[in-house]
């Protein structure tokens, strides 16, 4: 086939909020390329029947921690799905594939079809450097805890990117112990990175240049920054009828000061306990700042937040309880912060508009992330307790009033606005998609 003829992509992304939404916008992009995308997904209906009866596909849409061993096991369930769409579904035949960590076992199928496979990584090149060479993954000379406390000795410069002790301790079961689904995290990438014909990493040389060479080292094959395609504005038509309902809360923020604003939110997969919501309206409501906080309760908000916490906080506070259109919030001109969970996404949506960032890691790659976002410069970390991991409401007061206000954090928000022009820059993103469009021409099946 002629290189220079549009490509046909197959894109089958792991069913979770904070994968599928990257691999659309990264799709979006490559069909504006004038290529074809085919973007493979499932309905949780039809997976759920190895899953728990007392499931609902709501509970799968939340991933809670329980659940998600579960729903890798029925995800796995679809190689045979996948092998019948790329031998005789798709017309004109597909060219690559571009998968998920979780589907491991997607690119042998690939393979044997004659279809090429890039592994697109939504994790920042900085933690995946921190975790190591495939080997490192299944047969890990790191065994205890307390080794992940400290940069790996095939990172040849300094850095801080690594775990806490508490974190450590969470993550190290988590990510090499097999799970419900029968094998590890730490399999599924070991398989995926090793089998794959190329890796695609959501990042730029801006900001993790020294990660992406250790990376392209450790792997021993083809490393590709694609960028951070930050979500694209919706159309207008779709906006009214999708932030209707929203109109308050823009109107809200429309009377607040330039850059005042500080955003709140942990993402799709982050279940925060009572103590930490205390915690957090505690050091919100110390704070004095003004705060949009997108907070979910199983049980209404009244259950956890404490006593009082609305009426002291009325006029200067808004809690949003389920979806929010965070992408539009986010760039709203009073907000000048977002404390976040530190999920590799949502520091892109936040970095674009130039939000300088209050990190309370919490889960998976988090606390790598947050290392390396206060190694940039770009945000500061909540301080926690040595011993468990917990953070209070003092020390979210004053990380917040830092990054916000004082004299010393200027430097982190001036920080984020220079990142701005880089991360918040379409030309400059959509460079790097066009760069790896071209490579995927380039190396096309024969």
């Amino acid at each position: 086939m002629a290189t220079d003829s549009p490509l046909h992509i197959a894109v089958f992304p792991w069913l979770a909020a904070g994968h599928l939404i990257p691999f659309v916008e990264l799709s979006t992009r490559i069909v504006l390329l004038g290529h074809r995308v085919s973007f493979l997904s499932a309905s949780l209906l039809r997976i759920a029947s190895p899953l728990s009866s007392a499931s609902s596909t709501s509970d799968l849409t939340d991933s809670t921690e329980h659940l998600r061993p579960l729903l890798r096991r029925a995800y796995d369930s679809l190689s045979s799905p996948l092998a019948d769409f790329l031998s005789s579904a798709a017309t004109p035949p597909v060219d690559w594939l571009l998968c998920d960590y979780a589907s491991y076992w997607a690119v042998p199928v690939a393979r044997s079809l004659n279809v090429r496979t890039a592994f697109l990584s939504l994790f920042g090149t900085a933690a995946l450097g921190s975790l190591g060479p495939p080997d490192e993954l299944i047969r890990p000379r790191r065994l205890a805890p307390e080794d992940f406390t400290v940069a790996p000795d095939w990172v040849p410069f300094p850095t801080s990117v690594a775990f806490r002790l508490p974190e450590a301790r969470t993550a190290f079961g988590r990510t090499f112990s097999p799970d419900a689904s029968g094998v590890s995290k730490a399999y599924r990438f070991d398989v995926t990175v090793r089998e794959c014909d190329l890796v695609a990493v959501q990042s730029c040389v801006e900001l993790e240049v020294e990660w992406l060479d250790l990376l392209k080292d450790i792997y021993g094959k083809t490393v590709l920054p694609v960028g951070h395609f930050p979500p694209m504005a919706p159309r207008e038509s779709v906006a009214a009828a999708s932030f209707k309902k929203w109109t308050g809360a823009f109107e809200w923020l429309d009377k607040r000061a330039h850059g005042s604003v500080v955003y709140v939110a942990f993402g799709s997969e982050v279940r925060l306990n009572r103590e930490q919501v205390r915690e957090i309206s505690r050091g919100l409501e110390l704070s004095g700042l003004p705060f949009i906080w997108a907070l979910r309760w199983p049980n209404g908000l009244k259950e956890v937040l404490p006593e009082g916490f609305d009426d002291r906080t009325a006029g200067r506070g808004m809690i949003c309880q389920g979806w929010v259109p965070q992408v539009r919030l986010l760039g709203h001109p009073a907000v000048g912060g977002f404390m976040t969970h530190c999920g590799w996404s949502s520091v892109t949506e936040g970095v674009q508009f130039g939000l300088a960032l209050i990190l309370v890691p919490m889960i998976f790659d988090q606390a790598q992330n947050a290392r390396l976002l206060e190694e940039k410069g770009i945000g500061k970390e909540v301080l926690r307790n040595d011993k468990d991991g917990a953070f209070d409401g003092i020390g979210i007061s004053e990380t917040l009033w830092l990054v916000m206000v004082e004299e010393g954090g200027k430097g982190y928000r001036a920080r984020s606005r220079e990142m701005k022009s880089v991360i918040g820059s379409k030309e400059v993103q959509d460079s790097y998609v066009t760069k790896f469009v071209e490579h995927l021409k380039s190396h096309r099946p024969a």
